[in-house]
């Protein structure tokens, strides 16, 4: 072998590879020195996270059109880019935080390329390289046959496979210690018709020496000799390890000496080699003469060196030299991640007492208060199934070393989640043994494993080991967990009892109460709360009673039931009562529905109210308050006086004992007036307190009765309180006497509107006009609500066949002004007719709509209803008229849409399945809700089944539609299967639908079966804890607020994450400025998940106009312009006003692309606002010219800019016209044509129109980009260019600003010398000097200027004698000795004030 290397010599190249970061040398390297493997690309595109799923989205059909294939094939390029980048990212940042890559990491990383439909190259090759040590919670054999399955599954995928790849396969080959047939692996290699390279060589190689095999690796090698390959270190350090495994040790040690005799030095990694080859064989002495041999040469180890030794000795079995390794271990904090994942190491091989003496050994963990550093090692110890009594006692070790603040319970944790029922009732006991409470909810992750089989025999033994234990089930244990797994409660009841599960005390009782009322079984609620003989609280009942009561609308059964709790001393006890706690329950009751679920049951809560009135219930002021707010936001004020029958009269609340009652202030009236006193404020007192107590005949007399004292408050109480009454003649006669008390007073809005609805409801239509007349004249301020106001008061006098009430009213609103015509608002005219089944009539409301509006109130109702009628002339009318007025796409959507609304199926899906459709996301948006809003489950069902190959359909905003509805029914089983589907569709879900659907599945305590995109960050903290929102929501948002301040991205980052972790919603301005710090960090991809979080929490989220305009910013430098112009406009239409770097970085960057049509839209878009934001009309010129000229419209653009500048009008003065940045970009994209045709441009304008200023800024950007021999002939041809001394000055002040522009100016002086004593061109050039440390040139510069006996301003002296000082040589004046600062001052105001 010595022979073999001896001649090698003059092969070998370059020496040891160089230190890569951590990241990218795990990557290729594993735990050792990157030797010659292929690196990932360092620097890479990020991807926005929503469009990373939208791009990889594959379309459902193959277009017919020829233009379809091509935008499906870009698409796939887009799609392969962009999913290359997602994974990358995801990997890489596992690797950067942790050394380590999680298998389910991996795994969906990998599932998700597979989905893409089209792996490339570099995916394949991130997949495999990621299978070898940096899964070190993989046995060898698994990361093994986890490689193997990547590799056939992206070969039947297509991908093509080239030397890198099986170089890859090679390296994870080695670190997971596999053994293969080198030979076998050439050949499989030629078969594929791929050619080793040096790489290949060397791993094979390695891959003989692994086995101890030197007469393989030597046919390797003089093979690699003749192929005239150079053999590197990594060869020596892998014949090292070759001789030591065939047990000869000593030409181990001998190959350092022939790599000193071949002219290489043994480095470090030849080192490692021979000190794990030493510990191999348990030979502790070598390896100290070796380590001590090391410390005294040039050469040092690592602490992730020393950390590989110590694998090597535990696992050949001699952990006793441990320690005597450990303790020349640094622990440097950035090595920490090493020891972590040799301790993860160590387990997978069942070396768990080593792991824990390296993890007790690491100082590290004891600072910065990570009292929890032990929790990656015991949860990999339940994992790999570490006995109960070793697990105890490391846990006991960890406790009193502070390195776990609760290492049995975090065990035990470990023990549920991965449902290993035996450890953990062990760890249970283990737990009480040691005197700690065993808690009800430690059981639930145990039902939950036997729940979804239903599992009736693991439920008993569960609960029987509760009771073992001395653990009661709670009522949630019984609701969530028990109860399910059954057909019936009742049968659960037996089937426990039978097994003598069932508690003697009342929880199972209440459970089942609880249960039958939470599914609507009110008979049986009923029934229990009268033969009860328990007493139990009504607050424990109240949520699930309320759900009952919605789910079952019988009215007598609400009425008992409340009367029960009501009266029965068992339910409400002191100190609360009946009246307040009855009282809180019919708030919440009416507070847990929808606006329209009000409306809906009006009659049947009007009943029930006045029930409850006559079984003498009452309820609390306070209670009644909240109740008229509540009904009030929900547009049904009619109900506040039903409600308001239920106050308690009788009594005062103990907070207004020192009120006075209405009799007491009707009494003091009647006093002052005897004694001829003012009497109108009290008058007012007392018509507010009548109105508040809804008493309107006595607040009426007493208006009658003192009505030469009312004053306007009162008589606006007393309106509105008649028209709560429905009392129209009253109303309108108080409003008569008001508008003679004072006619330019001015009533509330709200007041209006009630005035409005009931003069409308009794038929008295001109005084309703005229009410809306006067809040026009008056300029009442509409609101949405008034808008919302005036449609309900329409709908309700189109629900009651009003024809001429609608129409008068929608009229006048419309005309008037009061509301813009709406589908909405107008909607009620063909309600009219559709409640009367008059379809003709509807049809022609409809139409006439469009022709006056042009819009289509409740067409899709229109033409539900005529399917269902069958009247197929109306039918084809409406389609005529629809196809012409807004397109046949628009005819065929509402066709489609209102066949699957009547459940014809059949029809929906011709019309779906017409040649040429698409999908429009807004119209298919829209249907979507309105099927949620109405809980119509088949129709969306069958909406998402029909489209599944309509031409670019968003299937994960159907889907997570779909799952938003099921979220509202509560049906977790039909959610389960939405996933399979995403999966069989091969869609990639985004975020947002992956977080709701495992929202759906843990309400209802299922397993999720995939990552929760929030969550992979880190580690899920505390699970054996409710997931309640945390107290301390007001923290998080300061402690992220505060982050955000100090420019600490990463960790309000962090608290973001903790915050997502615990269910905690932060406002819209918090969630902005996040995103904003975000995106100026350049973290785009957190940004957008950030931002996916906001609109999934808060309802018509909107960035700010900063951070919209960082969006844009980073967009455009990610090259996402179309995505950058949606967000421009989005931020207009919002009457945002965008940065102007923003704007300007988005029109260059259509005007590098060639795309005039984009930058002539922005300009559209932002006329009228150039001034806001700051934006010149060069922009646009420059900009649109290049755009032209990228598309070779040289000319056109050239006769653009010569006839703005010499027309008879100019755009703008010439001294103006500024081309710098046209010409810069035509000479950096060395646009040749262009160049020479503008150049000649600029000196026509010059030489033939005296417009100097396009030829001089040609020439500073020919200075400014080095061609200094150009710039000089068109000097010389143009030699009115030195005179323009303003523009050469600007440009000189502007380059001073800029490190490396010295060259610059120093060109500039020698082709214009004259400009230097010009006192802003010298002190812009030492100022230049200055900022490039260029001691000479400012030398020679301040020579000159002192030579020509030039004042030298402060400013200029400071600058240069703090760059003299900065280069250790003397000052040859006085140095000035005030602050740059002040003298920039100074030199500003004698600028200012010559004088």
């Amino acid at each position: 072998m010595a022979a073999l290397l001896r001649p090698a010599r003059w092969l070998l190249r370059a020496g040891a590879a160089p230190r890569l970061p951590l990241s990218l040398r795990l990557l290729t390297g594993g735990p050792g020195r990157p030797h010659a493997a292929a690196y990932l690309p360092a620097a890479r595109a990020r991807v926005a996270a929503g469009e990373l799923v939208s791009q990889a989205r594959q379309y459902a059909i193959a277009a017919e059109k020829k233009n379809y294939v091509q935008e499906e094939s870009m698409s796939a390029h887009r799609r392969n880019t962009s999913q290359f980048d997602w994974a990358l990212m995801r990997l890489d940042n596992s690797v950067r935080r942790t050394g380590r890559i999680p298998k389910t990491l991996l795994q969906k990383v990998f599932n998700n390329t597979c989905h893409s439909g089209s792996p490339g190259s570099n995916q394949a090759l991130l997949l495999l390289r990621s299978c070898g040590s940096l899964l070190p919670e993989l046995k060898l054999s698994e990361r093994t046959e986890f490689v193997h399955r990547i590799w056939d599954k992206l070969q039947q995928l297509g991908t093509v496979y080239d030397v890198s790849h099986y170089n890859a396969l090679l390296k994870v080959y080695l670190q997971n210690e596999h053994k293969f047939s080198p030979t076998d692996f050439l050949a499989k290699m030629e078969e594929a018709n791929i050619q080793p390279n040096r790489v290949t060589y060397q791993r094979l190689i390695a891959a003989y020496c692994n086995v101890g095999d030197i007469e393989g690796a030597s046919k390797i090698l003089g093979f690699m000799k003749s192929k005239d390959l150079p053999v590197t270190e990594a060869v020596f350090s892998a014949l090292v390890t070759g001789h030591a495994r065939a047990g000869d040790m000593e030409n181990a040690e001998n190959i350092l000496t022939v790599m000193k005799e071949a002219g290489i030095e043994p480095g470090p990694d030849t080192y490692l080699a021979l000190l794990n080859a030493y510990a191999e064989k348990g030979d502790i002495d070598h390896v100290k003469q070796t380590l001590e041999k090391v410390e005294k040469s040039d050469l040092y180890f690592m602490d992730r060196d020393l950390l590989q030794i110590i694998f090597s000795f535990s696992k050949a079995g001699y952990p006793q030299y441990v320690s005597e390794i450990l303790e020349k271990i640094t622990y440097e904090r950035r090595y920490v991640p090493d020891a972590m994942n040799l301790i993860l190491l160590l387990v997978t091989e069942n070396l768990e007492d080593t792991a824990l003496q390296i993890l007790l050994a690491c100082p590290l963990s004891r600072e910065d208060s990570l009292s929890d550093f032990g929790s990656f090692f015991l949860r990999h110890c339940v994992t790999m199934n570490t006995p109960v009594d070793k697990l105890r006692d490391y846990c006991k070790k960890l406790k009193e070393a502070q390195m776990h603040s609760s290492p049995l319970q975090f065990t035990l944790h470990c023990a549920l989640a991965t449902r290993k029922a035996g450890l953990a009732n062990a760890l249970m006991k283990a737990l009480k043994e040691e005197g700690f409470p065993v808690r009800t909810h430690y059981f639930w992750p145990l039902i939950v494993g036997h729940q979804k089989e239903k599992n009736v025999q693991g439920i008993i033994e569960v609960l029987k080991g509760m009771h073992e234990m001395g653990v009661n089930p709670d009522q949630e244990t019984y609701i969530n967990y028990v109860f399910p797994s059954f057909d019936s409660v009742k049968s659960a009841r037996a089937v426990l009892q039978e097994n003598g599960c069932l508690p003697e005390n009342s929880t199972f009782l209440q459970a089942e109460l609880r249960s039958e009322a939470l599914n609507g079984n009110l008979d049986f609620v009923l029934s229990f709360l009268e033969s009860n003989t328990l007493p139990f609280s009504i607050n424990s009942l109240r949520g699930s009673l309320i759900l009952g009561f919605r789910r079952c609308v019988d009215i007598n059964l609400w009425s008992k039931i409340t009367e029960l709790l009501y009266k029965d001393g068992r339910y409400c006890q002191e100190p609360v009562g009946p009246t307040e706690a009855v009282g809180y329950f019919l708030y919440n009751l009416i507070d847990s529905m929808s606006d329209s679920e009000v409306q809906a049951k009006e009659e049947h809560l009007r009943q029930y109210f006045h029930q409850l009135k006559k079984m003498n219930i009452t309820i609390s002021q306070n209670i009644y308050r909240g109740l008229r707010n509540l009904l009030d936001i929900y547009h049904v004020p009619e109900l506040i006086k039903d409600v308001n029958m239920l106050v308690e009269r009788e009594k005062i609340d103990s907070r207004k004992t020192l009120q006075l009652t209405s009799s007491d202030l009707e009494s003091t009236l009647e006093k002052l007036k005897a004694e001829n006193q003012p009497i109108r404020d009290v008058l007012k007192q007392l018509i507010l307190l009548l109105c508040s107590e809804e008493n309107m005949q006595k607040a009426l007399e007493m208006k009658t009765k003192y009505e030469s004292d009312m004053v306007v408050g009162g008589y606006a109480a007393l309106i509105s309180l008649c028209c709560r009454h429905d009392n129209a003649e009253d109303a309108l006669s108080l409003k008569q006497e008001f508008d003679h008390l004072d006619s330019s007073a001015v009533l509330d809005t709200r007041k209006y509107v009630d005035l409005v609805r009931v003069l409308g409801k009794h038929g008295k239509l001109q005084d309703a006009v005229n009410i809306l007349k006067e809040m026009k004249e008056k300029d009442v301020v509409i609101k949405d609500e008034t808008v919302l106001s005036f449609f309900h008061i329409l709908n309700g006098a189109a629900l009651r066949g009003e024809a001429e009430t609608v129409k008068q009213l929608h009229e006048a609103i419309v005309t008037l002004g009061l509301a813009k015509p709406s589908t909405t608002i107008s909607s009620p005219l063909v309600t009219l007719y559709l409640e009367k089944d008059d379809l003709p009539a509807a049809l022609g409301a409809s139409i006439d709509c469009y022709e006056k509006y042009k819009i289509l109130p409740r067409i899709h109702d229109v033409l539900c209803k005529l399917i269902e009628k069958g009247e197929t002339d109306l039918i084809q009318k409406a389609m005529d008229f629809v196809s012409q007025e807004q397109g046949e796409m628009t005819m065929l959507y509402d066709l489609f849409f209102a066949f699957l609304q009547t459940g014809n199926y059949k029809e929906a899906k011709k019309i779906i399945e017409t040649p040429g459709i698409r999908a429009r996301p807004a119209r298919l948006q829209w249907f979507c809700d309105r099927c949620i809003s109405s809980n119509q489950v088949e129709t969306l069902e069958k909406l998402v089944e029909l489209t599944q190959k309509l031409f670019e359909c968003d299937r994960d905003q159907l889907y997570y539609s779909l799952l938003k509805l099921y979220k509202l029914n509560g049906d977790w089983q039909r959610a389960d299967v939405v996933w399979n589907k995403i999966q069989e569709e091969n869609i990639i879900p985004r975020d947002k639908t992956l977080r709701l659907l495992a929202e759906i599945l843990r309400n209802n305590n299922q397993e999720v079966p995939f990552d929760v995109p929030e969550l992979w960050y880190e580690d899920t903290a505390h699970p054996l804890k409710s997931s309640s929102p945390s107290p301390v929501e007001t923290h998080f948002e300061k402690d992220l607020l505060k982050a955000c301040q100090r420019k600490k991205s990463k960790d309000a980052y962090n608290i973001f994450l903790k915050a997502q972790n615990q269910n905690i919603v932060f406002n819209n301005e918090t969630y902005s400025t996040l995103i904003q710090l975000l995106l100026s960090m350049d973290s785009f991809i957190q940004a957008m998940q950030v931002k996916n979080v906001a609109e999934t929490h808060i309802k018509g989220f909107t960035l700010n106009d900063a951070a919209n305009s960082l969006l844009i910013i980073t967009q455009v430098r990610r090259d996402y312009l179309k995505e950058a112009l949606a967000v421009l406009r989005t931020a207009l239409d919002l009457e945002q006003l965008p940065s102007r770097i923003a704007v300007t970085r988005l029109i260059q960057a259509f005007a590098l692309k060639g795309d005039v049509e984009n930058v002539q839209t922005i300009q559209k878009m932002v006329k009228g606002l150039e001034n806001s934001i700051g934006l010149s009309h060069m922009v646009f010129i420059n900009n649109i010219a290049l755009a032209q000229m990228k598309n070779n419209n040289i000319d056109v653009a050239i006769e653009n800019i010569e006839s703005m500048l010499t027309s008879g009008n100019p755009a703008m003065e010439p001294q103006y016209f500024g081309l710098a940045y046209l010409f810069r970009k035509v000479i950096e994209e060395r646009l040749e044509p262009a160049l020479e045709k503008i150049s000649i441009m600029a000196e026509r304008l010059a030489n033939q129109f005296a417009v100097y200023k396009p030829v001089t800024d040609l020439f500073l950007q020919l200075v400014d980009s080095g061609k200094v021999d150009d710039a000089r002939a068109l000097l010389q041809r143009c030699g009115a260019i030195a005179e323009q001394t303003p523009i050469l000055l600007i440009f000189c002040v502007r380059s001073s600003r800029t490190p490396g522009k010295a060259p610059t100016m120093k060109s500039l002086m020698e082709l214009i010398p004259e400009l230097i004593e010009k006192e802003e061109a010298y002190a812009s050039i030492m100022k230049s000097y200055a900022l490039d440390n260029d001691v000479a040139s400012a030398k020679a510069l301040y020579e000159h200027l002192t030579a020509k006996n030039i004042k030298l301003h402060d400013l200029f002296l400071k600058r240069y004698a703090v760059l003299l000082k900065s280069a250790g040589e003397p000052v040859p004046f006085t140095e000035p000795p005030e602050s740059f600062e002040f003298y920039v001052k100074q030199l500003k105001e004698s600028k200012e004030s010559p004088l």
